[in-house]
């Protein structure tokens, strides 16, 4: 079985999985009593509140947690697989994972609403207009997932990113501004932490009518990685404006990848680099000691602002 949990690491949180395929005899064998006990000593050892999502693989351990555990009072859920039609089927297919606002829209095109209608379109359909993405869509819906829990599974970063819900619709450039800029002060922030630079930077966004979906998700190649805030956040709005089509916006995102490591630089001449870098390294000293609202810019404490609200909150909920 696979226990899928958030684990606080440093001062993030991040996704787990489980394999307790050999230990679960010494909880009677019931996956709720372990959840439990996961929650307890967490709670007791740090005061963070764990969501625990069980299922017989990892695709379906992390939607019970993300769709079910997060929203129920216990906090645990155990997603079965002859029980998706009750549970997960029923969802719009946006909630799935690995659906972005690209793909939902060209599966609703196909009139493909819900996550179980997605698991009842004929394999060789999806295969034929996506190849094997289609399949492991078509796998996903269906909670099959062959994959094995491994100790190097996240050796290897591929992008270090956040995204944020907003708390209402965003229509202006000059609000979307202020939470992109966080977003790209957080993403280099953890870069730095990690000594990874990275040279592909990403922005999506999305509206909050699921109905008719609006937003993009692009990408853009630099010459040099870099993980300057300043840096990053001159191409994250050359492409949020490039690609944004004026409408409201519900939920942006920033992702740093193409990660090296930072030992080796290229540095140019009258490049303001090392000056920004040091100013954005002692904001990461402060920050790790007294907290990340501990030094802000002016627009974070504007009605726009989202820092001082995420600073409360762990994993999107609040302490």
């Amino acid at each position: 079985m696979v226990y899928n949990r958030k684990q606080l690491v440093g001062n993030r949180i991040d996704e787990q999985h489980l394999d307790v395929t050999g230990t679960i005899h010494l909880f009677g064998g019931d996956p709720a009593v372990m959840a439990a006990r996961i929650q307890q000593r967490v709670m007791r050892e740090t005061g963070v509140r764990v969501r625990v999502g069980i299922g017989s693989n990892k695709v379906l351990s992390k939607m019970a947690c993300d769709h079910f555990a997060k929203k129920n009072e216990s906090g645990i859920f155990e997603l079965k697989k002859n029980k998706l039609a009750d549970t997960l089927w029923p969802l719009h297919v946006s909630k799935m994972f690995m659906v972005g606002s690209r793909m939902t829209r060209h599966l609703e095109v196909m009139g493909v609403h819900t996550i179980g209608e997605l698991a009842h379109t004929p394999l060789a359909v999806l295969r034929r207009r996506w190849g094997v993405n289609g399949e492991v869509l078509w796998r996903i819906a269906n909670g099959i997932d062959d994959s094995h829990v491994s100790l190097a599974t996240h050796h290897t970063q591929k992008e270090i990113g956040h995204h944020m819900t907003l708390p209402r619709d965003y229509k202006t450039l000059e609000e979307i501004k202020i939470p992109l800029q966080e977003l790209t002060e957080l993403v280099c922030q953890r870069a730095r932490a990690k000594g990874m630079m990275g040279k592909v930077i990403s922005v999506s966004c999305r509206g909050a009518d699921f109905d008719r979906p609006t937003g993009f998700h692009r990408q853009r190649k630099l010459d040099d990685p870099t993980y300057v805030a300043a840096a990053m956040y001159k191409t994250v709005m050359e492409l949020f404006q490039l690609h944004w089509d004026g409408m409201p916006v519900r939920s942006i995102g920033v992702s740093l990848g193409g990660l090296v490591s930072d030992q080796v630089v290229q540095l140019a001449w009258f490049d303001p680099y090392e000056e920004q870098l040091a100013l954005e390294r002692v904001t990461d000293q402060i920050k790790a000691r007294y907290g990340n609202t501990a030094i802000m810019r002016a627009s974070s404490v504007t009605a726009s602002g989202q820092a001082r609200d995420r600073a409360e909150k762990i994993g999107g909920h609040y302490k």
